[in-house]
């Protein structure tokens, strides 16, 4: 009885410090993934084509507006578009991270974009936007993304 007792304790304790690391684990994953977000941000607000392609994985997906894109079109058509503009400026808010295990989490906000090309043009728009992270050798970037532009009336 005294042996069967002692294993039912040592058990109780194993799982409460497995839940225990989950929640920590949960906050550092959320910390990590907001580093990275505000890195995205970064990039797009600096037109920095780069180092936005830097942080998506090769397998990278996004449903922008309805249509698929992959990596491969991003990094060869953001270098033009970035360079094609004088100012991005976006505001991302309501922020949310969730954790889906130790390795995946999505990242969802909502934007509001106002971008000038250098010809003068100015584009508004708004939308959600939501990325899938995905965690490879201690390094978070993005496998998909969706996001939607509607017009700023």
């Amino acid at each position: 009885m005294f042996y069967l007792t002692t294993s039912l304790l040592l058990l109780l304790c194993s799982c409460q410090k497995q839940t225990e690391k989950q929640a920590t684990d949960s906050g550092e994953i959320i910390k990590q993934v907001k580093i990275q977000v505000n890195a995205f941000h970064a990039a797009d607000t600096s037109l920095n084509a780069q180092a936005m392609v830097n942080l998506l994985w090769p397998e990278f997906t996004m449903l922008a507006d309805g249509n698929y894109i992959s990596y491969k079109d991003v990094s060869t058509s953001s270098k033009s578009f970035m360079a094609s503009l004088e100012t991005f400026h976006t505001v991302w808010k309501d922020l949310k991270i969730v954790p889906l295990d130790n390795h995946h989490a999505i990242s969802s906000f909502i934007f509001t974009d106002s971008l000038v090309a250098k010809d003068g043009t100015i584009t508004q728009s708004r939308g959600p936007n939501t990325f899938v992270w995905e965690k490879r050798n201690d390094e978070w970037k993005v496998i998909y993304g969706d996001a939607d532009h509607y017009p700023v009336k």
